[in-house]
């Protein structure tokens, strides 16, 4: 720790804690039930707390919803990207990115979930860019891994494509975001849905995405 670095005292480790438990909190109850749902009285239900309680960390039910959805990009990043190496040709580093993505779908339900409820939330409420900062931050953390790849691949010859790297970049995850939560959240509404399994639909996506760009 840097010398000038200030040392937590314990007002403020427990204040955090204290805010971290009505997060996790939030992040139960909009599993449960759904983020418009929720009340505040509820969450303060649920983190032992009281109500006044959850209002002094959180001014409105805005601010505890977007900072859960930071929270939850944070807490998802940390356990998964970590096991991103950039070691290999493009193509395999794109791969294992994938193979990463298909481990999120699978293990991950109330996460996309929540993204697909908070982007509702996001439009009804009208949130504007500025106060999404911080959440955008989140998620441009797969980016960085994402990009080497793509890079990489074009400068081994393991990918092709005629696009810029950032419009590859946005089409492949934003399609890829988008087949998660439809399949995640929706994917059983119709008979016809359960036509095929979603981890094999999910597969098939990301083989159609890869040999589209495989060099």
């Amino acid at each position: 720790m840097d010398a000038t670095e200030k040392v937590p005292s314990t007002r403020e480790r427990q204040a955090q804690q204290r805010r971290e438990k009505i997060i996790q909190a939030s992040m139960q109850l909009f599993w449960e039930k759904c983020v418009e749902d929720t009340s505040m009285e509820e969450v303060a239900k649920c983190s032992g707390v009281g109500v006044a309680t959850v209002y002094r960390y959180f001014s409105t039910k805005i601010e505890l919803v977007i900072e859960t959805a930071e929270f939850y990009w944070q807490k998802v990043a940390e356990k998964y990207l970590t096991e991103l190496e950039q070691t290999d040709t493009g193509y395999v580093q794109l791969q294992k990115i994938m193979n990463v993505l298909e481990r999120i779908f699978q293990e991950e339900k109330a996460f996309l979930k929540f993204l697909q409820e908070f982007d509702v939330f996001v439009k009804k409420y009208q949130i504007s860019e500025e106060r999404l900062t911080d959440y955008e931050s989140g998620i441009l953390r797969l980016k960085p891994y994402v990009t080497d790849a793509l890079e990489k691949g074009l400068a081994d010859e393991s990918l092709f494509f005629t696009c810029s790297i950032d419009e590859m970049y946005f089409s492949l995850t934003h399609t890829l975001l988008a087949v998660m939560q439809k399949l995640a959240v929706g994917g059983e509404i119709l008979s016809s849905d359960q036509a095929v399994e979603g981890n094999r639909q999910f597969r098939i996506v990301t083989e159609l995405l890869l040999g589209g760009i495989k060099g």
